[in-house]
């Protein structure tokens, strides 16, 4: 991505042609997706980097650089994982996976972040009744809209004679719901992960 591009953009916006915009940003992304990834990981490796290069130092002692080790582990963790999480609350996710071999991935952590916290030494599962309910309306509605894309989608073929505009508006249609239904069940993820980390806890604590 160079100057040029980005004149091209700012030039798109002036003309008043957004959609030509997003087509020069979504293509150049596309082609650019190495660039990118390289320089976003890049990104994430140049403060274990700083911390590492400030550890090496020799006026760096006592506590400045037990915290600054404390901080390397927090970022390596972060990477394996990520999960940004102090030590404790990192050292009580890990014990939690040990104990159930495996069973509990750390994507189950990172899904259900929102509904973790570590209080009185202990990790705990926070679900709220407006989680619930935001759980069974995306689940509930999630289904239903797929089901109505697949039944969108299926119209065309049972149509004799169908237009190419008819045709394009049911696929468009269904594309749609299928896209909308999508996005409300991936919003159930958090509260089934919270869910099956708190049976596997419990799970635990009845053994």
């Amino acid at each position: 991505m160079d100057l040029e591009f980005l004149d091209r953009i700012v030039s798109s916006v002036e003309e008043g042609n957004i959609l030509v915009s997003v087509i020069i940003v979504v293509v150049a992304i596309i082609f650019n997706y190495k660039k990118i990834a390289d320089y976003l990981e890049e990104r994430k490796r140049a403060k274990i980097v700083k911390i590492s290069e400030a550890l090496s130092c020799e006026h760096v002692d006592g506590l400045t650089k037990e915290h600054l080790k404390e901080e390397l582990a927090t970022e390596h963790f972060k990477i394996a994982t990520g999960l940004r999480l102090e030590k404790e609350f990192r050292e009580a996710i890990i014990s939690l996976h040990k104990k159930t071999k495996g069973n509990l991935g750390f994507f189950h952590f990172k899904r259900a972040l929102t509904h973790l916290e570590y209080k009185d030494s202990e990790l705990k599962i926070k679900l709220t009744w407006f989680d619930q309910a935001g759980f069974l309306f995306n689940l509930v509605f999630g289904c239903v809209l797929a089901l109505l894309g697949l039944l969108t989608l299926i119209v065309p073929a049972q149509i004799d004679e169908i237009s190419i505009v008819q045709f394009f508006m049911f696929v468009g249609l269904g594309a749609f719901f299928f896209s909308i239904a999508v996005m409300m069940l991936v919003q159930t993820f958090p509260v089934r992960s919270a869910k099956f980390i708190k049976e596997e806890m419990q799970s635990l604590h009845n053994q």
